[in-house]
């Protein structure tokens, strides 16, 4: 399925100015008018395409990059550090963004770009009757799950926002005046409590799931499914805390018979690994369009790629060693040899030094070595190679969606590996969760968790039954923890666990090592986080959005 078919739409919230009422300026042939859009199939066709067109973005407002934001959040978690000042995102991760944070700007301004697609075509649809109504009726099933997907992320980062269900004009939008006189957002723009909005969605995707299909054929790969509008909704009632529906709502994904967990972790986000059997929901990516180019952003220096958002030392410790124990009860773990007797997943997601890489070995220490190995030069801290900025800021970097062959070919910036948005694991592990914090503890619940622990190439020990809700607790928050690194769903589980206070403020740390000259410990950190409860839990309303609608900022911005 080809989401790269990018619409002309107008984001009612950001760019009024000099604004078109085109939706999608598309023909049969190429193009098409505002005038005569909405008469046929195939326009509904091209309007639902580009809706998918908004899953993905940059805040470049250029067509490539496209999944590289999502992967950037990462960054804004206690999971990895991107330290370059410049990026996106980085003063979200030490505390010291503003109303006017570029990165906030984007997603807001994408996400009500996706909602304004969305609105227009099943507003437009009516117009279209040269169409099969069971394929009509999918096709609009489709949009929704795309509006709420788009409006869940708004929620969880930004809180109570205007909820727009129809496509907007300038007018729409306008401030209004109070009874004092004074500028305020108009009832369309005005927020609408988080509940509401949550809800709505949920809604729209239940009666969604009634009408997709649960797979297609090759020629509409990619397509939202009805796993995927029932898997979403399950993430959205695990984030309302709505625990006994979040259950009973992924165990209908589980009862689907369409999912199993792929054998391997390894191969699960390469080339190899697209559309395997545990993909739910992904982001299309075609190479000759998207220039989809995560090895070049996040990708090591030895071969490039400029490090942007590095793993850091509290999540590589939070891979158990292979006997099920954490590193610092576990008699397997040595600390001469720390990445040894390790839980499989933190080899397949994390370069760290002594890491089996290009033909050699990783290696950030200066001074280490590997007998019998050579290293692969670029990223030692102080080898004297080029790029010194675009080295590894915490000593480790990302494995996971870095593909070697696009290395090898050349495609630093034009790979087109698909991002997975939703997949089998985090169902299980969703339904796991649920039903401890429901306190619904049975075997479902170990089976679950065991399911994604024993994929064929992690095996990692089972969790036996027996444990309290409190030990179950533990293990499933650090299960989606290492399962789920570096797929964008750490900043949703934090701030809904509500230990962000906790885990983000002070200085973000990297690996340790012993100098080779002074003989002294080195720990690689950079900055200094804050996190304020009363404030960063949610994200600043963008001040173009206030200074345009008068629509109130959240507290503490």
């Amino acid at each position: 399925m080809k989401t790269n078919i990018i619409c002309l739409a107008t984001v009612f919230l950001m760019v009024f100015a000099g604004c078109s009422d085109d939706f999608l300026e598309r023909t049969p042939s190429d193009q098409v008018s505002s005038a005569t859009f909405f008469t046929q199939e195939k326009d509904l066709v091209y309007a639902v395409n580009g809706a998918y067109a908004s899953i993905g973005f940059n805040n470049w407002g250029v067509d490539y990059g496209y999944s590289t934001d999502l992967l950037r959040i990462e960054a804004i978690t206690d999971n990895a550090l991107d330290h370059h000042s410049w990026n996106e995102g980085y003063r979200l991760a030490d505390g010291t963004a503003s109303a006017y944070d570029w990165y906030v700007e984007s997603r807001w301004m994408e996400r009500y770009k996706g909602i304004q697609r969305v609105n227009r075509i099943l507003e437009g649809a009516e117009g279209v009757t040269d169409i099969n109504a069971d394929y009509k009726s999918r096709l609009l099933a489709e949009a929704k799950f795309l509006r709420a997907f788009f409006y869940f992320d708004l929620v969880y980062l930004f809180g109570d926002v205007p909820f727009i269900t129809s496509s907007l004009t300038p007018e729409d939008t306008s401030p209004e005046e109070d009874a004092e006189g004074n500028k305020v957002a108009s009832e369309t723009t005005r927020r609408t409590d988080k509940s509401v909005v949550l809800d709505a969605i949920v809604k729209d995707l239940s009666e969604s799931a009634i009408i997709l299909p649960s797979s297609y054929g090759s020629d509409d790969e990619g397509r939202v499914t009805k796993g995927a509008a029932i898997s979403l909704k399950a993430r959205i009632l695990l984030y309302q805390e709505k625990w006994t529906e979040a259950a009973s709502t992924a165990k209908e994904v589980m009862d689907l018979g369409v999912y199993t967990i792929y054998p391997s972790y390894e191969k699960m986000f390469t080339y190899e690994g697209i559309g395997n059997s545990e993909v739910i929901f992904d982001l299309q990516e075609l190479k000759e369009k998207q220039y989809n180019f995560t090895v070049k952003n996040y990708g090591p220096n030895s071969v490039g790629g400029w490090s942007s958002g590095c793993p850091m030392q509290s999540l590589v410790d939070a891979y158990e060693c292979i006997d099920g124990e954490l590193i610092g009860e576990s008699g397997l773990f040595d600390p001469n040899n720390p990445y040894t007797n390790r839980d499989p997943r933190l080899t397949y997601s994390i370069l760290y030094p002594g890491h089996d890489w290009r033909a050699g070995v990783f290696n950030s220490i200066p001074g280490a070595t590997y007998p019998g190995k050579e290293i692969v030069t670029g990223d030692d801290l102080t080898d004297g190679t080029g790029g010194q900025w675009n080295k590894t800021g915490t000593g480790y970097n990302w494995l996971k969606y870095i593909s070697e062959e696009d290395v090898d070919n050349g495609d630093l910036w034009n790979g087109s590996i698909h991002y997975i948005l939703i997949r089998y694991a985090e169902v299980l592990l969703t339904y796991a969760e649920a039903k401890i914090e429901a306190n619904e503890i049975d075997q479902s619940v170990y089976d679950a968790i065991n399911e994604v622990r024993q994929r064929a190439d992690v095996n990692m020990p089972v969790v036996t039954s027996g444990k309290s809700q409190t030990e179950l607790r533990t293990i499933v928050r650090r299960e989606r923890r290492v399962e789920l690194a570096f797929e964008g769903l750490r900043l949703l589980d934090i701030r809904r666990w509500r230990i962000a206070e906790t885990v983000m403020p002070g200085v973000p740390k990297g690996l340790t090592y012993t100098d080779p000259n002074s003989l002294e410990e080195v720990t690689l950190s950079w900055g200094t986080r804050s996190f304020d409860p009363g404030k960063h839990y949610l994200w600043p309303i963008p001040q173009t959005e206030i200074d345009l609608t008068h629509i109130e900022q959240n507290p503490g911005w």
